[in-house]
Parts: structure tokens; C-alpha cells; sequence
């Protein structure tokens, strides 16, 4: 750090900085304190360190250095128990980051197995709620806790759905796991009003509801009728376990899940079912797909991970060491042509757009597909965004 550097926020020309005061005006401002730049957003984010040992790092999703090569270590204003992280973003930005506190410092590797494991064990035991920022923090597979940034008011949203839905325990024979369901029907439904599965379904019925937004559009005509269940992950090490190309998981899908929630909602088998899934439940709505090419008339494919390649737990891609990528084409004949497949890939995301480009390739030389690259990175903030406007397109 600079000799008596401050950050160019115009808190930090305050003559009480630090004081009780300071910090409930910064609570009062919110965090990230932003200063608007001709192409960008200067962005500062606070931590209020209540020990000397006390270190913070930060994960600004798809923006700040990744942590696998970088640690983003806040600094000290000395004298005073603030700490913070400077960070240039683009305009109208939305997303997400993590802050984890911890009482040891990371360590000096460069072995990315090392930095990792050190990581994921942080994200699960010290992730922190920013008690700066004004918006709700959410919790995720790998991190406890999750942070939110709106820079651009119009996407802004707090998750305060006030429409209800039913809780539910689907107990699988096959797996021998019991996972919750929620389910919800946004209107009386039809014999062709579709039905949705979501994957990691927690994240859309709980903690960044998309029902108040489905209700306003089926309200007012934009959506039809339908159903929907959203499909808990119960913990990372199942989640793994399950959407890793494993065939026993997407038979339970098909066999048990889909006849009890068709049953529970006195659904047609004609009913036209949509599977949705992000990055590893991409990966296993495709899979699924493969495996039981009539059960589906619709994917929603989000950052799907793509790049796997552990056939362990399918006897279905056994023996293959390729990438999924590189193994689907050997499977595509079999998809009916009255399947609507959507792939979704974020500007940000690197790897996983050119992979969902690469999929789109393969897959549209044996049926219609579609293909969109929405603003942002591989982040539920931007997942929500894009998941409501296909959901719209799908379902009108």
C-alpha cells in the first residue's frame, strides 16, 4: 500500500474515519461505495476488522483475479480498523462476490490443488454476510454465504416473493436419498400447459425466488399456465455425486420423480416436460437427456460444465476419457425433433462459452437449437436474469 493511500471515495476525506459515526455513515451510503468513472465504476468494498490477526479476502465473481492464481487481500487504512478492496466494474454491472474472514493467511503456493482446497474450506466455514451491503446475501453449494451487486438500479431486486409453494419429500428407492421438492402451479393448468423440473431448485424457489416474477407474467399473459418443481441439492459432495453423468440419478428422474410429481399434480403423460439445470445440473440435464431422449421436450442448459469427463458413475459413457464434448456426437441420433433445446452462456464465462458454442454446433446439425449469450459471468445473480426471460420464451 501506498504511504497514506485512501481510497478516492469521498467518505475517506472524513476527519472522524473509523469512528461509530463513520461506519454508520457507511452503512447508511451502502457498499460497494461506488465512484462513477467515465467507462467504468471505481468500486470500494469495507470490512470492519475486529482483530489485528483478522485477514479478509474477496471473490468478485467473473471480475477480480481469480483466487486460484491471485489471493485479494483487503488493506489496512492504519490507525484504524478498516479494511478494504478496490475493484473496477463495468456500468450497470450485476452480479456477485464472497468475503471470507479468516484468522490464517493463505498460503504462499502457486499449486492451484492447494489454493483450492484452502479456498473451499474458507467459502464453507467463514464466508461472511456483508452487513454493508443493502442487499440480501443468499447461501450456495460451495460458499455459505453469497453477496450481491446491482450497480444498475433497473435489475436490482431484493426477493421479497410473497407467493407460496408447497414443500414436499420425494423419497427415491433407487438412490436411497430422500430430497426435498418444492412445487408450484402458477394457474389452473391444461392438458398441454408444460411442466418444469429445476435442478439446484433451492436457489429458484428459495433463496433468489423466481415465482413472484413467473406469477407477473402468467398474469398478465406473457406465460402460460404451468407447473413447476424445484429439485433440492442436498449437499455439495451429493450434488457431485448426482449430476456427475450419473446414470442412476437421471433414471430416478424418469422412473420416480416425474410419474409421483405427474401424480401430485394430476398431470397428463402427454404433459410436455422441461429439465433445467446450471453448470454441473447442465451437464446432468443434458446427460439425461441422452440417456431418455423421449422424456424431455425441452432443456434449459445454463453454463453447462461440459469440460467433464468422469464416467465412473455411467455404464451408459463407460469407457470413454474425452470430454463430455467430445463423447456426445457418438449419442445425438436418437433426440426426437419435437425437443426444444436452449443453451445459455454468460459474456464473462471463457471456457464454458466456447464449450456451449462448441454444443450448439453439435447439436444443431440434428435439430433446431438455440443458442443466447446474456451479460455476465458464471453466477446465479446473472443466471436468474436470463433463467425468467427463456422460461418466458419456452413457455408462451
Amino acid at each position: 500500500m501506498k504511504p497514506n493511500y485512501f481510497p478516492i471515495h469521498s467518505i475517506f476525506q472524513q476527519k472522524n474515519l473509523g469512528s461509530e459515526t463513520w461506519w454508520n455513515s457507511v452503512k447508511e451510503i451502502g457498499t460497494p461505495l461506488v465512484v462513477k468513472q467515465t467507462n467504468q465504476m471505481h468500486c470500494t468494498f469495507l470490512w470492519r476488522r475486529h482483530t489485528s490477526t483478522e485477514v479478509v479476502y474477496i471473490d468478485v465473481y467473473s471480475q477480480s483475479p481469480s483466487i486460484y492464481t491471485q489471493w485479494n487481500k483487503f488493506q489496512q487504512i492504519e490507525q484504524t480498523d478498516i479494511v478494504y478492496f478496490e475493484i473496477e466494474l463495468p456500468h450497470d454491472w450485476s452480479g456477485s462476490y464472497v468475503l471470507v474472514t479468516s484468522m490464517e493467511t493463505a498460503p504462499a503456493t502457486s499449486d492451484a490443488q492447494i489454493r483450492r482446497q484452502w479456498w473451499q474450506r474458507q467459502l464453507q466455514q467463514h464466508a461472511q454476510i456483508d452487513i454493508f451491503n443493502p442487499y440480501p446475501a443468499y447461501p450456495a453449494q460451495v460458499s455459505r454465504w453469497v453477496n450481491q451487486i446491482h450497480l444498475g438500479e433497473q435489475k436490482a431486486f431484493h426477493n421479497q416473493s410473497n407467493v407460496l409453494y408447497q414443500q414436499l419429500e420425494w423419497k427415491s428407492q433407487l438412490l436411497f436419498v430422500n430430497y426435498p421438492v418444492d412445487l408450484y402451479q402458477s394457474a389452473a393448468l391444461t392438458e398441454t400447459s408444460p411442466f418444469v423440473i429445476f435442478l439446484d431448485g433451492q436457489v429458484w424457489s428459495q433463496h433468489l425466488s423466481i415465482l413472484q416474477q413467473i406469477q407477473e407474467l402468467t398474469d398478465c399473459g406473457q406465460m402460460r399456465p404451468a407447473s413447476y418443481a424445484f429439485l433440492h441439492s442436498i449437499n455439495s459432495e451429493q450434488r457431485c455425486l448426482d449430476y456427475g453423468c450419473r446414470d442412476l440419478f437421471s433414471q430416478a428422474i424418469v422412473e420416480e420423480l416425474i410419474p409421483y410429481l405427474q401424480q401430485h399434480f394430476s398431470l397428463s403423460p402427454s404433459t410436455p416436460i422441461i429439465l433445467c439445470g446450471q453448470s454441473l445440473g447442465g451437464l446432468c440435464a443434458l446427460h439425461s437427456l441422452l440417456l431418455y431422449p423421449n422424456a424431455f421436450q425441452g432443456l434449459i442448459l445454463q453454463s453447462g460444465s461440459y469440460w467433464w469427463s468422469d464416467y465412473s458413475k455411467s455404464k451408459f459413457l463407460n469407457g470413454h476419457t474425452q470430454c463430455f464434448l467430445e463423447v456426445i456426437e457418438q449419442y445425438l441420433q436418437p433426440i426426437p425433433n419435437n425437443i426444444q433445446i436452449f443453451i445459455r452462456t454468460g459474456t464473462y464465462e471463457t471456457d464454458m462459452r466456447e464449450d456451449s458454442h462448441q454444443l450448439y454446433a453439435k447439436l444443431s446439425s440434428v435439430r433446431p437449437t438455440h443458442i443466447h449469450t446474456f451479460v455476465g459471468g458464471h453466477d446465479a445473480i446473472n443466471w436468474k436474469h436470463d433463467l425468467i426471460d427463456t422460461l418466458q420464451t419456452i413457455i408462451s
